[in-house]
């Protein structure tokens, strides 16, 4: 871990309950695009106000921040001897479609687990309804298998209904799938299947939450669009027409173009695919014509990182 990333990793710090609240994205990003946080390691809050040109109560906020090293790095080293890996949005490792794509809504950081290859190779994102109906799981199972066909992984949210019936029909198609959660990694990875999956490298898992986080709505809404920008394609099998969060997730990512979405308009779908397809989403009646779509999106409404 290099300067940059370790002061990166300190000041969005969530392995360790601190005084101090870490910087969330929008200020993270901000704070990068004015500083090398490397450059703040060694500073006093008198020096890093002259340097930011913050006022004394951030510069106190980031110097608390960066001084947990010895309680990070305790922490960082026992989550990854337990096969969980913290991942700065620095460090070369971290995926490069989720800092294209998101701009300054990019997490600052991820906790991985399993296959991290994964992150850096095509990925069908397979999203729909917890209450779907049995046509459209069956949607979602052809889907998966034509991804696993195609070596592609499906890309979801763990979920109960689509999400969990698309990434157990890829693995057992001998695909692969990654799985972000609502949720601290270490509650996702409760679930027995979950830990056979990233044990026998089929499932990786990618969280921007703190390890034990709970379950919360608005992280269920943050994760989505870390689903939608980890896809090549983002295929929603059923949504409902104007609310839930496979809605806001699908029109969240058409117009601030986090991925080619496509949508379900055969048998199976949901009241809300056609509304999704009149806000520029691609309808699919075939799933193995997926595979076929342009995965190149219009630039995201979001301001860019730097």
């Amino acid at each position: 871990m290099n300067a940059t990333v370790r002061a990166a990793s300190l000041l969005t710090n969530r392995l360790v309950t601190l005084d101090a609240k870490p910087l969330p994205a929008g200020e993270f990003w901000k704070l990068v695009g004015q500083v090398d946080p490397a450059d703040l390691l060694d500073l006093d809050v008198v020096d890093i106000v002259d340097l930011v040109g913050c006022d004394h109560d951030d510069a106190v906020r980031y110097r608390t921040l960066l001084d947990a090293t010895t309680a990070f790095t305790f922490e960082q080293e026992r989550l990854l001897e337990g096969g969980v890996m913290l991942i700065s949005a620095l460090d070369e490792r971290f995926p490069t479609l989720l800092s294209e794509r998101l701009g300054v809504a990019c997490p600052p950081f991820l906790l991985v687990a399993g296959p991290i290859e994964l992150l850096a190779q095509p990925g069908l994102g397979v999203v729909g309804s917890r209450d779907a109906a049995p046509d459209a799981l069956d949607v979602a199972r052809g889907a998966a298998r034509a991804a696993a066909a195609h070596e592609w992984s499906v890309v979801s949210g763990l979920a109960r209904g689509v999400d969990q019936v698309a990434m157990a029909a890829a693995i057992e198609a001998g695909g692969q799938a990654i799985g972000v959660p609502a949720d601290g990694i270490l509650q996702a990875s409760r679930n027995a299947e979950v830990r056979r999956g990233v044990h026998d490298g089929h499932l990786c898992l990618a969280s921007p939450f703190a390890p034990s986080a709970p379950f919360r709505a608005g992280n269920a809404i943050g994760r989505n669009k870390i689903i939608y920008a980890l896809s090549q394609i983002a295929f929603v099998v059923a949504a409902d027409n104007g609310s839930g969060g496979t809605w806001s997730g699908a029109t969240e990512a058409i117009e601030r173009g986090y991925a080619r979405v496509a949508v379900w308009r055969g048998v199976g779908a949901a009241a809300g695919n056609a509304a999704l397809v009149a806000r520029g989403a691609t309808p699919i009646t075939d799933v193995s014509t997926l595979f076929d779509l342009d995965p190149t999106v219009p630039p995201p409404s979001q301001d860019s990182l730097f």
